[in-house]
């Protein structure tokens, strides 16, 4: 199993930052969403593809791309007696609570590039034992656990374990610089998806990100920059 470890911390950063950011700031910090899902995106196989595009199609294409790191938690409705004193009554979340994003995260296809510290054992192998907290906290979107388990150099368990000490030891790949980033796909049904970018297409106009790419890595500065280049380009008369 391949789990970008980077790509998991930023989306806990991003997911965070959905329930909260507003105006301007939403507005500034959608790039980094968009070089985050394309990023993943690019590296998932079919399938997980699929399942990320099937997901994001029942959102509200108004959402995009904020919907693809949008993680839904429990709400606080009211207030009832709990061991004779007022307790909070929540709500139980409705539908998915984690981010659709995190689908192309979870099904990154293997390629020669891959960083070993990504790589973990297929669940349900001996070898997954020590690794199964992890794996919980990724069905539960347990951000705390995620966050403590990321090391420098790769996936790290409680016990010590960091993940992809026997690629290395075996001479596995070295670790990568990133994935190449440009546009997103745009929510849709058809089997075809455009690399667009959803601000321009509301402005009526299509941007085909097909200059070059974008190299995703957790300082986004340069891909922002690029992106903000292209869209530039496109608006010019």
């Amino acid at each position: 199993m391949l789990l970008h470890r980077h790509r998991v911390a930023r989306t806990i950063e991003l997911s965070a930052l959905e329930r909260v950011a507003a105006g301007s700031e939403r507005q500034l910090r959608e790039e980094d969403v968009a070089l985050l899902v394309k990023a993943a995106y690019d590296d998932a196989t079919d399938g997980a593809r699929a399942e990320f595009m099937a997901r994001v199609n029942k959102m509200p294409t108004s959402a995009w791309p904020w919907s693809a790191v949008q993680a839904i938690v429990p709400r606080v409705v009211g207030t009832a007696p709990v061991g004779g004193s007022l307790g909070s009554v929540v709500a139980a979340p409705k539908g998915p609570s984690t981010p659709a994003v995190l689908l192309l995260i979870r099904g990154q296809a293997e390629s020669a590039d891959v960083d070993p510290g990504d790589r973990l054992p297929d669940r349900g192998t001996p070898e997954a034992a020590v690794w199964e907290p992890l794996y919980r906290a990724l069905d539960n979107w347990d951000t705390s656990t995620l966050l403590k388990w990321i090391g420098p150099q790769g996936w790290v368990s409680v016990a010590g374990a960091t993940a992809g000490q026997t690629a290395r030891e075996t001479g596995g790949a070295a670790p990568s610089g990133g994935a190449a980033d440009g546009g997103l796909p745009v929510p849709q049904t058809a089997s075809t998806i455009p690399w667009t970018h959803p601000a321009v297409l509301a402005a009526g106009a299509v941007v085909v990100v097909a200059a070059g790419t974008l190299i995703y890595t957790l300082a986004q500065d340069r891909g922002r920059r690029r992106l903000e280049d292209l869209l530039n380009a496109q608006e010019a008369p």
